[in-house]
């Protein structure tokens, strides 16, 4: 926590001395800023993600990286953290509300304190894919989560990070609530997600997805909810072997920023990296989608058995009710229904 305070401090430092023109021995010609005469410092923009170095949405925020600082000229500067390298979810999301020059990858749900309704996007049973996510991010409904965010010093980019279904691998099927009942899983530590498999009837444990792994192989845990493309990035197939498609959730990370601090941007680099996110997470996405028959193809050759949910049983249990208690809960069922009616 202390280290990564340090940091955010550092780099909140680092953003002062730039706005406030600091001065070195022999400087460096300054950079000029696109579409204007006047010299400008290079602003210094810092991702924290907790996806792997060789993850699909490292690649793809590598890329992101390379054209917002080729199309700035060299105005902004990114670093990826990967791997909660710049400190967990708890501490980055401090540090957003420090104003300090952050984006910070993660669910919706991450926030449930700031904006409790934000959490709706992230209830289990609601999404039927992962292509529905992106498609409500093109909606006034989207619009409206922005705005109400914004207000508390909260700002969405619009991009997503979406990696098809969450299911759930472990050391045997859970197709049905009975084999459901007590499951030992690992879900991420917010409400949204223990909610979903609490009403399930499993005891869902909250964790940072550094931790998930080491959890595993020490038998604190049996199971863990994730996607196909994490199950074959993460290799967590080599310590169970027992996927069942439940499908309850989508893999949707987003990422977040401080309002104030993002105001702070001029408005051109602010297009070019909102535009250059936004492309990474539909190229993510696309990945995803065109690669997930060929991962599931390697894991059966590995070993692992896929295995059907009797999905009906646990709607009949309640699950897809649980974002009726959210204030937009209604108004998102809505809006998926507008968005499948014109597929």
């Amino acid at each position: 926590m202390k280290k990564f305070l340090a940091l955010a401090l550092a780099l909140a430092m680092t953003l002062c001395l730039a706005a406030c023109g600091g001065k070195a021995e022999d400087p460096a010609p300054d950079k000029e800023a696109p579409g204007t005469n006047e010299p400008a410092e290079p602003i210094t923009i810092s991702i924290s993600h907790s996806y792997t170095e060789l993850d699909q949405v490292s690649v793809e925020l590598n890329t992101a990286k390379k054209n917002i600082e080729e199309r700035t000229n060299g105005a902004v500067i990114v670093n990826l953290y990967p791997n909660n390298t710049f400190g967990n979810l708890v501490d980055g999301v401090e540090a957003v509300a420090a104003d300090s020059p952050l984006m910070l990858m993660a669910a919706y749900s991450q926030w449930e304190d700031l904006y409790y309704d934000a959490s709706a996007l992230q209830c289990g049973f609601v999404f039927e894919t992962g292509e529905e996510f992106l498609k409500v991010m093109e909606t006034d409904l989207f619009q409206k989560i922005v705005d109400e965010m914004d207000k508390v010093n909260i700002h969405a980019l619009n991009c997503a990070f979406v990696g098809g279904m969450r299911h759930v691998i472990g050391k045997k099927p859970y197709t049905t609530p009975a084999e459901m009942k007590g499951l030992k899983l690992r879900v991420p530590n917010s409400t949204t997600y223990l909610e979903c498999f609490e009403t399930m009837g499993a005891s869902p444990m909250g964790m940072a997805a550094s931790e998930q792994m080491g959890a595993l192989s020490a038998g604190t845990i049996d199971a863990l909810d994730q996607s196909i493309s994490l199950m074959y990035s993460t290799k967590s197939y080599e310590l169970v072997d027992h996927v069942t498609l439940l499908a309850q959730q989508p893999l949707a990370d987003a990422l977040f920023c401080s309002t104030k601090w993002w105001n702070s941007i001029p408005a051109e680099y602010r297009e070019i990296i909102e535009e250059e996110l936004h492309e990474a997470g539909l190229r993510y996405n696309q990945y995803s989608v065109e690669n997930e028959s060929k991962m599931r193809e390697e894991m059966e050759a590995a070993g692992v058995q896929f295995h059907e949910a009797d999905r009906q049983a646990f709607l009949d249990m309640g699950c897809s009710d649980l974002v009726l208690k959210y204030g937009i809960g209604q108004e998102l069922l809505d809006t998926l229904a507008e968005i499948r009616t014109a597929k």
